[in-house]
């Protein structure tokens, strides 16, 4: 129990015998058993009580139940970033054909353009000179004089007299009629002010 071996068990005894000697050695082993019994019962005890509050089995179960959650859920990220990842890369190597086949057309248009332009811009430029000689030699292929700039606008007052001058009769203005004559004004009323003092 305490690492000692049967020859100093012995020993101890001995020197006990020697030091209390052979009448109150029974009764101090006897003292020295009911300590070391009340010691092993105390820690017991104590034990019981720290099992009891701690619930040391019942967080070690709470524990195993959360490390395998979280291991779960672990699992779950790592498989949701793989898919993440992995649809990224689909999307990317489409947006990277779709490029590719974008500047491809791209490039066919420009050469077809530029083909275009090669043939019918310099008989284009040729046409327009023609036009230009045969209008200049021609009179009535003269350019039309710029017609002048119409009249301001009018304000609306003027659009009212204009419209009362060609309808020959003045248009009724409620706006500008003064409202009738207010009825007859009240009596004054009968509260009684705070200053007044009640008899």
């Amino acid at each position: 129990m305490f690492g000692f071996s049967i020859w100093e068990i012995f020993l101890i005894l001995v020197i006990a015998l020697i030091v209390v000697g052979p009448e109150r050695l029974p009764g101090l082993a006897r003292t020295i058993g009911s300590w070391v019994y009340k010691v092993k019962k105390f820690v017991a005890n104590a034990k019981a009580e720290l099992d009891s509050e701690f619930n040391l089995s019942d967080m070690k179960n709470l524990l195993t139940a959360q490390e395998s959650e979280l291991s779960k859920l672990r699992a779950l990220v790592e498989e949701t970033r793989q898919e993440v990842t992995e649809s990224g890369r689909h999307m990317l190597g489409a947006m990277d054909e779709a490029e590719a086949s974008l500047r491809a057309a791209a490039q066919s248009e420009q050469k077809k353009l530029s083909a275009i332009d090669s043939d019918t811009v310099p008989a284009a430029v040729e046409k327009i000179d023609q036009t230009a000689d045969n209008n200049a030699s021609s009179p009535e292929l003269a350019p039309e004089p710029t017609p002048e700039p119409a009249p301001r606008a009018l304000s609306f007052d003027d659009e009212i007299r204009a419209l009362e001058q060609s309808a020959g009769q003045p248009f009724k203005r409620p706006f500008e009629a003064s409202p009738e004559a207010p009825l007859a004004s009240t009596p004054p009323s009968v509260t009684p002010s705070s200053d007044s003092k009640t008899p």
